[in-house]
């Protein structure tokens, strides 16, 4: 029997989360759900639940790298998604990995600073961990992810410097190197929230792309890492950017639609609503009526 087609492959970076709201669990649900195969390379170990992250430790800057060439000599890796890095020596060897892959596309998701380091003198902070992202791993993202107010603090922070008064956080990251960059409003206030596309060769063009969705209520955990895993997923599988970015919204509003609480904490994304939503479609067509008389 042959085997069957090989699905997309996306290579994801990120940390362990085991409530899976973020972290490589949630790129493996929704890589899955997209139709994609989900290689991981663990960054680090967290403990966290649903209301939030406590502690973390990073993975070694050498097995992030042992581990990622390993799958990229063996398989055909078709997209690049980044999520948290918990040292400047971790984004530096991933940085490597994507020189030496340059043909393969990049979702970098710039999410949540990684938790406080417990030595100081050993370990790097949250700032140097975020320059050393943006030397080296913006210039080589086909598309950056961050919430608009994540933007707004890096400049705040002497992390990103604007060049005029007028320009944006977003057209700062094309600036940088990004192709394009993804700015989401999920935590501005008002009922819509706007995510904003800018990109695609023009650092001081009108937006490329604003997309406008009703705000759902309660507060949630892991829209941004489905996001951009949503992304990598569509990316992997010959989306261009314009029309991945359109559709993973969609996926991603869904399942935040869709989302539950399993604990105490916030809300989780359910990644797999299509598959609640056909069980449902499918209980309705057999509560249906069916009519007994015989076609004339």
């Amino acid at each position: 029997m042959p085997a069957a087609p090989t699905p997309p492959l996306v290579l994801t970076f990120a940390p362990s989360d085991p409530s899976a709201g973020g972290g490589i669990q949630a790129d493996l649900l929704t890589c899955a759900s997209m139709g994609c195969h989900a290689l991981t390379v663990l960054t680090g170990y967290t403990v966290q639940d649903s209301a939030g992250l406590e502690d973390g430790e990073a993975v070694a800057p050498e097995w992030i790298d042992d581990q990622a060439r390993s799958l990229l000599e063996d398989m055909p890796v078709r997209a690049f998604k980044i999520g948290g890095l918990f040292s400047a020596e971790a984004v530096a060897a991933v940085a490597e990995i994507l020189a030496d892959y340059s043909a393969v596309p990049v979702v970098l998701h710039l999410g949540a600073d990684p938790p406080d380091a417990d030595d100081a003198e050993t370990e790097d902070s949250a700032e140097e961990i975020m320059a050393a992202t943006i030397e080296l791993l913006v210039p080589q993202s086909t598309l950056v992810v961050a919430d608009s107010l994540r933007l707004e603090q890096l400049v705040a922070d002497g992390l990103l410097d604007l060049d005029s008064a007028d320009e944006t956080a977003a057209q700062a990251l094309l600036r940088r190197g990004a192709a394009w960059v993804l700015a989401t409003g999920l935590h501005q206030p008002g009922d819509i929230v706007v995510n904003t596309l800018r990109g695609g060769g023009d650092t001081a063009a009108e937006p490329a792309g604003e997309y406008r969705w009703p705000r759902l209520p309660g507060n949630f955990r892991g829209a941004g890492p489905t996001l951009s895993a949503a992304l990598a997923a569509l990316l992997a599988s010959g989306m261009d950017v314009r029309d991945a970015t359109a559709e993973a919204q969609e996926y991603t509003w869904q399942a935040l639609a869709s989302g539950f609480q399993p604990g105490m904490g916030r809300l989780l994304p359910d990644r797999f609503f299509w598959a609640k939503q056909g069980e449902q479609a499918a209980a309705g067509d057999e509560a249906a009526p069916h009519s007994t008389e015989s076609e004339p």
